[in-house]
């Protein structure tokens, strides 16, 4: 009885963490896929039941994203589209300002708090 209140308690606690989606990357992987996994989880790893997908490429990263809240996708050499769901809602991002752009966004949808 008890271990079964302890995994549902687990759940819950688990449940209010932001949560990660990534591939592993590939040859199609055109940045540095583990910095950048580094550096959304520094800024966002305090919010809470999000799932954030960082993936290398459009070939296979929508759709194994497809449950996240917010995508983070490679789309060529040192571009990044964005995602809100499963809907782009911003391509050719430079690779330098994407992961502003990936806070500004969830900022925008009133799903960001400050530290």
């Amino acid at each position: 009885m008890y271990s079964e209140k302890h995994t549902k308690c687990s759940s819950i606690s688990d449940a209010s963490k932001t949560e990660y989606i990534s591939c592993p990357g590939c040859g199609r992987t055109l940045y540095d896929l583990e910095k950048t996994i580094a550096r959304i989880k520094a800024a966002t790893s305090h919010l809470k039941g999000l799932k954030i997908g960082i993936m290398g490429c459009i070939v296979n990263g929508p759709g194994e994203m497809a449950d996240a809240d917010y995508g983070y996708v490679g789309a060529g050499r040192g571009k990044i589209s964005l995602y809100k769901g499963k809907v782009c809602v911003e391509k050719n991002i430079p690779e330098e300002e994407a992961v502003e752009k990936l806070i500004e966004l969830i900022r925008d949808n009133g799903d960001y708090i400050e530290k």
